[in-house]
């Protein structure tokens, strides 16, 4: 009989402190930069096993993700039709019009509700197991550019079926899908530490957000004058469905210098949230685990 010689093995445990003043930014900076091969790499991971688990036990899959928008375009087609609401779009067919505006709206939308979510899903594990924290910010912007891009593909038979003739400028309509997305994925970002603890704030966002829906330029024209459209210009992700149906339809509404800013701006907030996220972190982590 052999006796085999026994082992032992040491597992590294890490402990997750808050730090305070400039050091909590710097050690931040500094992790996102070292650690960010690791974090894209769990990111696509999480991506992949979240996505095949949201629709393992749906029967229509990922048309769930279409559906919303479609429903939402009828009902709007539907209440012009019957004269209920009279907007005036135009040389631009009303269900073109609805459809782009929607579908960048829900972009949006949906980027600001799943980074919301980040902390809320990973509750059970976030201060049990050692791993780039942002690594949660990765995926759910890869599930928000996943569920824009399907949406979107609905436009093509919009397209075949309204649109005059084609337009090689309607390619441009992904950087606006890009950019609501970016945008959404930076204002949740900044909100995601205080709505990591208080369940409150994501209620209350999507409250503010079904009345931001009536702010925008969606089932109507932006007014030309007056206070309405003083209004809706600022909202943020006015001029990206003003650009982004231009590019599609050649509505002649586009706001190319404001979509710009509003890009650039939403890439900078991009960036500070993470640092805001990965210095605040460790207090929430201590926060949800008490």
């Amino acid at each position: 009989m052999t006796t085999l010689p026994s082992t032992s093995v040491t597992l590294e445990t890490r402990v997750i402190t808050p730090h305070a003043g400039l050091d909590a930014f710097k050690d931040a900076v500094a992790s996102l930069i070292s650690g960010f091969g690791q974090a894209r790499q769990l990111a696509w991971r999480l991506f992949v096993r979240d996505t095949r688990a949201d629709h393992r036990q749906s029967l229509l899959g990922y048309f769930w993700l279409v559906l919303p928008a479609l429903a939402n375009t009828m009902t709007w087609v539907f209440l012009n039709n019957q004269r209920v609401v009279d907007i005036d779009t135009g040389s631009v067919p009303y269900p073109l019009f609805v459809l782009s505006g929607i579908i960048l709206w829900t972009a949006f939308n949906g980027s600001i509700m799943s980074m919301l979510g980040v902390i809320s899903s990973a509750r059970a594990f976030l201060g049990k197991v050692n791993f780039p924290h942002e690594s949660l910010i990765y995926s759910a912007i890869l599930k928000s550019a996943l569920d824009a891009i399907l949406a979107a593909l609905v436009l093509i038979p919009a397209l075949l079926l309204f649109a005059d003739h084609f337009r090689p400028e309607s390619f441009l309509f992904l950087a606006a899908l890009v950019a609501s997305i970016v945008a959404g994925s930076a204002i949740g970002l900044l909100i995601l530490p205080v709505a990591g603890l208080y369940n409150d704030v994501s209620r209350g966002i999507q409250l503010i957000l079904r009345f931001a829906f009536f702010l925008a330029p969606i089932i109507f024209a932006l007014p030309s004058s007056g206070a309405a459209r003083r209004i809706m210009l600022l909202n943020p992700v006015t001029p990206i469905i003003t650009t982004g149906r231009d590019w599609l339809t050649g509505s002649g509404e586009g706001m190319p210098t404001g979509f710009a800013i509003v890009l650039v701006a939403s890439t900078a907030l991009i960036t500070s949230g993470l640092i805001i996220y990965k210095v605040a972190l460790p207090h929430l982590i201590e926060r949800v685990g008490s």
